[in-house]
């Protein structure tokens, strides 16, 4: 048995394990799933800390940390992105006929039917954030990586939307991108930039800062879809 066989299986059995739990008709697994969906809950925390540092001494160094943290999470994301459309399909758990899942109590049977599961994006997403508030604070970090494992990435392999390695392959791109954009070369390459755009026409710098936040408060998925379309586009098939 290959290493690739055997992380395969591991994924497999980890899934129809958790499926025996999520399932159940409780209040618990029904509030999973509405946890799941909801943007809000997962992203919220990670917003408030970028702004809340933003002006929090020492100002200077904070904000070359948050200005190359949401540089890096954009970066992840579309790493992620680009592999989850350039490698093979790979089905979500759910939708996976090689073991047929039931599903989780509440959730619907069209959840991310024809997006391949690997790498997760939310995986890379998370993990580039996990980086940024180590960066700014170690208490914060370990925190936000409670909430990450928590409510955002075990929610997803537990109703079944990922599995563990979908997860894991995707904080790996998240961490490694969130490590490089800290460094002080990286940093001293974009941020400097961005802060003199901030101090010469601070109208448009917030007003595009909003922009951004407000589409990584809604996971880039008007993004996603339009890479669907035009990946479709591309195949003929639109």
């Amino acid at each position: 048995m290959t290493m690739l066989d055997m992380v395969v299986a591991l994924d497999r059995d980890i899934a129809l394990l958790l499926n025996g739990w999520a399932t159940q008709a409780s209040t618990a697994n029904r509030l999973i799933v509405l946890i799941s969906g909801n943007n809000a809950v997962k992203m919220a925390p990670f917003l408030f800390i970028a702004a809340f540092y933003w002006n929090v001494a020492p100002v200077a160094a904070n904000r070359r940390i948050v200005i190359n943290g949401l540089i890096g999470i954009f970066v992840a994301f579309f790493i992620g992105r680009f592999l989850q459309v350039s490698l093979p399909f790979r089905a979500r758990p759910i939708h996976d006929p090689a073991i047929d899942l039931h599903l989780a109590a509440g959730l619907a049977p069209d959840t991310l039917g024809g997006w391949s599961s690997f790498p997760s994006d939310h995986g890379a997403i998370f993990a580039a954030l996990i980086g940024l508030a180590f960066a700014l604070s170690r208490p914060v970090g370990v925190l936000a990586t409670l909430h990450t494992l928590i409510l955002v990435l075990g929610v997803r392999v537990y109703i079944g939307v990922h599995y563990l390695s979908d997860v894991l392959g995707g904080m790996a791109i998240g961490l490694l991108t969130a490590a490089i954009m800290q460094c002080p070369p990286v940093q001293r390459r974009f941020a400097p930039g961005l802060e003199a755009l901030e101090a010469r026409y601070p109208a448009l710098f917030y007003g595009c800062a909003v922009v951004f936040l407000a589409e990584l408060m809604d996971m880039f998925d008007d993004v996603r879809e339009f890479a669907s379309v035009a990946k479709a586009m591309l195949q003929g098939n639109f």
